[in-house]
């Protein structure tokens, strides 16, 4: 079975990529269903070693955003690893930078996570309207999958926010994105490509905001405005290559604004 793979990566592997990994499974089944185990999600640190266990404050912060924290154990970053992965994203641009010191072919997959979900965010919105036969064709697939049950995505959001990248990449007339609504692993690696041909056209305010601070050993309140830019770009990046609706969880509490649109 051909699979996708998302690895997370920070410091210590310990709160923000356990917080982002977490949160990328729990919106990848509820966007696929069983078809979720065609994408495997992980995580490592740039400085850490294999075995710690995730922060109590970011398993909090995990399950108040629906996601299971349960059995989380750190791992450290190789080469290796890097390789195995169709698309890294990172907690910060030195994370980043990490990442394609370990490996410079991986520079096209690597992006901050903040960077990602700002850039397909704005992608759809550049993208015209599907045709009506692709809205309906996407419909059918996802009645037969069942994936969702009775709210099918397809009729949230007929075409899904890939199909839309795809749309966009060829009103750019580059034609090299395959989007089909049949095959969410070659649909994520489209999205991908896209993305990366287009990294650096959607700005930040200021660079910082391609950093997520690191809350280890502070107050819970900073994880808790942690938690509020991980779970959104998440979920963003999440139902951008499953080509879908982005939905964050809602545990009651505000959210930490944030540049992406969900």
């Amino acid at each position: 079975m051909t699979t996708f793979s998302i690895m997370f990566v920070c410091t210590g592997n310990m709160c923000r990529s356990p917080i982002a990994e977490r949160l990328a499974v729990s919106a990848l089944e509820r966007h696929l269903g069983d078809a979720a185990g065609t994408f495997r999600v992980f995580g490592a640190g740039t400085g850490t070693y294999a075995g710690r266990e995730m922060t109590p404050e970011a398993a909090a912060v995990v399950s108040a955003y629906g996601g299971d924290p349960d059995g989380f154990r750190s791992t450290e970053l190789t080469a290796d690893l890097v390789g195995a992965a169709d698309l890294i994203l990172t907690a910060t641009r030195a994370h980043r930078s990490a990442v394609v010191t370990l490996d410079p072919g991986a520079l096209r997959r690597t992006f901050t996570l903040t960077e990602f979900a700002r850039t397909t965010a704005a992608l759809a919105d550049r993208a015209p309207e599907p045709d009506p036969a692709v809205l309906s064709a996407a419909t059918e697939v996802a009645a037969a999958s069942g994936a969702v049950g009775a709210t099918s995505l397809a009729a949230t959001d007929p075409a899904g926010t890939a199909d839309r990248l795809a749309a966009a990449s060829e009103a750019e007339g580059d034609g090299a994105v395959d989007a089909s609504p049949t095959d969410p692993v070659e649909r994520a690696r489209a999205v991908v490509a896209l993305v990366a041909r287009q990294r650096g056209t959607v700005r930040p305010g200021t660079p910082d905001e391609d950093d997520i601070p690191d809350p280890i050993g502070r107050p819970m309140a900073v994880y808790e405005a942690a938690g509020a830019t991980i779970s959104q770009a998440v979920a963003t990046s999440i139902a951008a290559l499953v080509g879908a609706r982005a939905r964050t969880p809602h545990d009651g509490r505000a959210r930490t604004p944030y540049d992406g649109r969900a």
